[in-house]
């Protein structure tokens, strides 16, 4: 089963939350990185625009098979993620959703899809959580997840933690060195 790290940035804790980035890393190294257009800008903090809306990057869509930046709305990212996809076994459940307190990602990453229901079938209906894992092997699991990454670790593209791709990277990294 192809492991696969998620993360996701978005309008807040509560239940009308909105997307506003999404990153996917597989441990293969293939990327998709999609920033959202249509996110409630009501919902908007102080907060969230000096740590999330600062580091949002793309000025122009690039998508190949190992790595796929695409800004747009739900749809068209909906349509991109479909894409991405297929490039791996399109076997049922032959992709194992990794993600860090995995609650919101999760649901707003299905939703996309229009509910858990319709997510590709490519992708194991369960998602793994890396919090969880961590507790499994006696890790506090409110570290801060830099202080697991590997020594000498930098980002390839200098971002910075609350950028959704530079967390799925981090999150893979940390896997990749709790399993050394």
């Amino acid at each position: 089963m192809k492991k696969i790290f998620l993360d996701t940035e978005f309008t807040g804790l509560h239940q009308r939350a909105s997307l506003i980035s999404l990153a996917i890393v597989a441990e293969s190294g293939e990327e998709f990185y999609a920033e959202f257009t249509d996110y409630n800008k009501d919902q908007v903090t102080d907060w969230l625009k000096e740590n999330v809306l600062s580091q949002l990057f793309i000025k122009d869509n690039n998508a190949n098979n190992l790595y796929t930046q695409i800004r747009g709305n739900k749809e068209s990212i909906k349509n991109a993620l479909i894409n991405w996809f297929q490039q791996f076994p399109q076997e049922k459940n032959s992709i194992q959703i990794w993600a860090d307190c995995y609650a919101w990602d999760w649901v707003l990453f299905c939703e996309l899809f229009g509910g858990a229901f319709n997510i590709p079938s490519n992708i194991h209906y369960m998602t793994m959580d890396l919090a969880t894992y961590l507790y499994g092997k006696n890790i506090e699991v409110d570290i801060q997840r830099t202080k697991l990454l590997p020594d000498g670790y930098k980002d390839i593209d200098n971002l910075k933690p609350h950028n959704a791709l530079f967390d799925a990277r981090m999150e893979l990294a940390v896997f990749k060195e709790l399993n050394k």
